[in-house]
């Protein structure tokens, strides 16, 4: 039996059951993780014989976001970031060019997805394997990002405390992962419609082996040395489902800012955003 990663506790309650595999909600701290058994490092996310990638969902519809998070983050003329699992690069080389002056690097498991961000975008910055392998120089980065990757590693206070060495006195790491209150309720909506069907993700049970609230993943980063959480909302992914209608993409910034506004007026207590975007500084 699994136990909690972030108090060790054995004790847990199913809180849904994808397909055959319980997503399960630790009694003692609320933490909320699947029962399936994923690799530590696990290759298989980019990879694949004559793969290809979906470039209106990794390049366009992530603009938004990205922008919005430069604008948020990045104020000062200059710095140095990491990417962790930068995937096929993007988020790299929007960085790059909005801010010339600064520094970043790319770090990802895929050697295709990096084969592609290099040649296709062509970034020189951005390596292939495990960042704990990288020996990056200590107290180096201004700022560490992590763009849908903590809810897949199985044990992540091994990369975060990493991390942690890695950034500057003062540094910022920051991370983004699917809000779970919220995508469970968008689960249990989607079945009681239409019911569970075979081979439709809908939490994702296989990949996404950590599911975080605000509390917990702020707990995560506390129990890795991290200090002074700090949530936003940012501008949500323009595509909804890989769709490209309109006004689904519409109804989304309609919900985005509602969820902004709640946000802001309970003191940053209520986030009903699809999404959480977190901030810790290192001491």
């Amino acid at each position: 039996m699994k136990s909690c990663i972030l108090c060790k506790s054995e004790s847990s309650s199913p809180v849904f059951n994808e397909n055959g595999i319980p997503i399960v909600e630790c009694k003692n701290c609320g933490h909320v993780y699947s029962s399936y058994e994923q690799e530590e490092h696990y290759e298989g996310y980019w990879d694949g014989e004559n793969q290809t990638y979906d470039l209106e969902w990794w390049d366009v519809a992530h603009r938004a976001v990205y922008s919005d998070f430069i604008s948020n983050y990045l104020s000062k003329d200059s710095g140095k970031l990491l990417d962790v699992g930068c995937g096929l690069g993007f988020f790299v080389k929007s960085v790059l060019t909005a801010r010339p002056k600064w520094e970043a690097f790319g770090y990802e498991i895929s050697t295709q997805a990096v084969e592609f961000a290099k040649k296709q975008n062509g970034l020189t910055t951005v390596y292939a394997g495990l960042v704990q392998d990288s020996k990056l120089p200590a107290n180096s980065f201004d700022i560490i990002t992590l763009w849908d990757v903590i809810e897949h590693i199985p044990k992540p206070h091994f990369l975060l405390e990493y991390l942690f060495t890695l950034l500057k006195p003062g540094g910022v790491l920051f991370l983004q992962t699917p809000n779970f209150p919220i995508q469970l309720g968008k689960a249990k909506l989607k079945v009681m419609l239409k019911g569970m069907k075979e081979g439709v993700h809908y939490l994702e049970a296989k990949d996404h082996v950590n599911n975080y609230k605000m509390k917990t993943l702020a707990e995560l980063g506390k129990q890795c040395g991290f200090i002074k959480p700090e949530y936003k909302v940012l501008m949500p992914i323009l595509s909804v489902s890989g769709s490209k209608s309109k006004s689904a993409v519409f109804a989304k910034l309609l919900y985005y800012y509602f969820t902004k506004a709640v946000f802001v007026l309970s003191f940053k207590t209520v986030n009903w955003n699809n999404t959480l975007f977190l901030t810790l500084k290192k001491p």
